[in-house]
Formats: structure tokens, sequence, C-alpha cells
């Protein structure tokens, strides 16, 4: 990647309603950024396997390779096939930017596998609000059961683990982190800028083509549009207050969040 490649990967991540989508379309306004793109859900599984390979090396992954160092750079080669070909298919920009929410937990193994090229960007949301945002989801996917306090605690946790796991790793400057709630102010927006090696992520409409997100339970009526941080769902129930608190205290003090 590094001799026929781009020169700087991009990936963006954050717990899933974070607010991963709109960072990733304002990063894709720069010209020399790639164009706005879906989702590299697909990707995700060479990551995890680089993971699992690691933690089964000495039962398993050491048979088939000299060293972790071999095995590391089999990973690498594999994970360059699936990003040359996204590459190609969006016009070949100095800079890949690519986005899955899901990718935040394995970020530290992409950092090791693209300790060169890579770069990690983080948006942080207040958690009442992702979990109102997955309440949505739920109803939006006609589900036969109300949203209950499990499934406000299963999404509390699972924002705990995608956090914990980037602030907890090491990535020599090659990460970015902030609240989703500072995006609009142009002294984050020129920070992001600068750390991906741009000077113009405003200057241009953000968005590719609008497509129609009305059957899409995932999709938000702020798509496709300038940014608008302002509230838009109804605040969280007290009950459900109560559990995301308890588990994503760490996270909330470390944001400031009340």
């Amino acid at each position: 990647m590094t001799a026929s490649g781009p020169d700087k990967i991009v990936f963006v991540g954050g717990a899933p309603r974070s607010g991963t989508t709109v960072t990733h379309a304002l990063i894709c306004t720069s010209p020399s950024v790639s164009q706005y793109n879906p989702e590299i859900s697909f990707f995700r599984g060479i990551p995890s396997a680089f993971v699992n390979g690691r933690v089964a090396w000495k039962d398993h992954t050491s048979a088939f390779f000299d060293d972790p160092e071999a095995f590391r750079l089999h990973m690498r080669k594999t994970a360059d096939l699936s990003l040359m070909h996204i590459w190609d298919r969006l016009d070949r920009t100095p800079i890949l930017a690519l986005k899955d929410p899901h990718l935040t937990p394995l970020f530290p193994a992409l950092a090791s596998l693209y300790p060169d090229i890579g770069y990690f960007v983080t948006v942080c949301r207040h958690p009442f609000d992702v979990v109102r945002s997955r309440e949505e989801v739920h109803a939006k996917s006609q589900l036969d059961r109300p949203y209950s306090v499990q499934d406000a605690a299963a999404v509390a946790r699972e924002y705990l683990q995608y956090y914990r796991a980037v602030l907890a790793h090491n990535f020599s400057g090659r990460h970015l982190m902030f609240r989703y709630e500072d995006l609009n102010g142009p002294s984050l927006q020129e920070t992001i800028a600068k750390f991906i090696g741009v000077s113009d992520l405003h200057a241009r409409p953000m968005w590719g083509d609008a497509p129609d997100v009305s059957g899409d339970a995932w999709g938000s009526p702020k798509y496709h549009q300038p940014i608008n941080l302002d509230p838009r769902l109804s605040p969280l129930r007290a009950e459900f207050q109560d559990v995301v608190r308890t588990i994503c205290a760490p996270i909330m003090t470390r944001f400031g969040y009340s």
C-alpha cells in the first residue's frame, strides 16, 4: 500500500449513533480525501482475524508462521487487498477515509497493521443521546417488544467497551478523539483538518447524492444536511438514565458529560 496506494488511511469510528457518519462526511469534503462512502462492514473480519490469531499464537497460529511479525505482515497483505480495492473504487485520492463504528474496538489492531499510514478518528457522544437514538432504531425496526432497561444496559456496555479500547491504547500521535457536541465549532474542524493533513474541510458541500433513507431503521433525517447538533429526539427516560450513568460513568467523567 505504501508503494502504490494512498499516502494515508483515516479510519473513523465511535459508538454506533455517536456521530461517525457526519464526521466521516465532513472529512470527505476535502478534495484530497476520498469521496463519502458507506460503512466498510465487510472489512471487519480482517482485523478481527488478526486479533484472534495473536491470541491463539502459541496453540495454533505459530504452526503456520516463523514469528509474530511474519503473521502481522501476512495480515497486512490480506487487509491491503481489500483496502486497495476500495481505494480504486474511490478514485485513488491521496487520503483514503473510511468509516465503520464497529471497527472502533479493533482500532488498536489496525494501528498495529498500519503503523505507517493508519490514522484514527474517534467521535464520542453523550451516552444518554446514544442510547436514546438506539431506542429509536429499535422502534423503527418494528420489533415485537418494547425497548427495555436491559436493552439500554446492553447499548451502554457496548459504548463503554468501544471507548475503553481506544483510550487504553497508545497510538503514538495517530489518534484524534473528540466530542460530537463540539463538531460544529471551527476550532475543532481546524484540528481535524490539521490531524489528517488538509486545510479545507468546510469549503465544499458535505455528502454525496442523497439516497432514500425512509425505510432504513438506522437512517437519520439529518443525513445529507449541513451539520446540525440540535436535539432531535425527546430526552432519555429517567430509569434508562440511571443504568446508563452507572455503566458509562468512566467515559462521562472523562469527557465532561453530566
